[in-house]
């Protein structure tokens, strides 16, 4: 496979199913589809506490801290390698090992996105939630559609250049050429923005179109 990277902020989410047990999702149940529309619109949600105060209460709502990412991938050939496997064998636990974690969002993506901050400010909770459902659905599309299926990936195209927040880098906007099943060749984003830092790779999430 070969990485052309061709960029710009399209929130695309976080975790797969394995991330029900968030804590934002009890905070977010009343104002998750309000999230949904503002955020995805570049909009602002309102808030009576400053984001840091909602920070530091959304990383006491769960035990742990990440320094680094786990589990990441050292180039985006490769993690896109692992997901095609992932998606092959029906593997959901896999998959989940692939994109960022509750802690990795709370210490590594969020304090540096462009959402935390003005005109956005989106509370990290709420936005959480948002990428952990939106991630949902994405895995789940994938699945149903390329699951238990051979997938070859002949080539990567993310806009370019890359987003760069912080220590983070944002490939968006991927695109896939490959073929399922033995199929003809297709071209289609299957998955959502992929973050590198310190030379390490992970999805921010699995959102799609499909």
């Amino acid at each position: 496979m070969s990485s052309l990277r061709f960029s710009s902020f399209l929130p695309a989410l976080c975790v797969t199913v394995a991330c029900s047990e968030s804590p934002a999702r009890t905070a977010a149940d009343s104002q998750g589809a309000h999230v949904r529309e503002v955020v995805a619109a570049g909009g602002v949600v309102d808030s009576i506490l400053p984001i840091a105060e909602q920070l530091r209460r959304f990383r006491a709502g769960f035990t742990g801290h990440a320094d680094t990412l786990s589990s990441a991938s050292a180039s985006i050939d490769d993690l896109v390698g692992r997901w095609a496997r992932a998606l092959t064998a029906n593997d959901s636990a896999a998959l989940n090992g692939m994109v960022l974690t509750m802690a990795e969002f709370a210490w590594l993506y969020y304090p540096d996105s462009k959402l935390s901050r003005p005109p956005y400010e989106s509370p990290p909770a709420l936005l959480w939630w948002q990428f952990v459902t939106t991630s949902n659905e994405g895995a789940r599309a994938a699945f149903t559609r390329f699951g238990g299926r051979p997938l070859r990936v002949q080539q990567i195209a993310c806009k370019e250049p890359a987003l760069v927040e912080g220590a983070n880098r944002l490939h968006e906007q991927c695109m896939l050429t490959f073929t399922s099943g033995g199929g003809k060749r297709q071209d289609a984003r299957l998955f959502g923005t992929i973050i590198e830092r310190a030379g390490l790779f992970k999805f921010v999430g699995l959102s799609n179109a499909l």
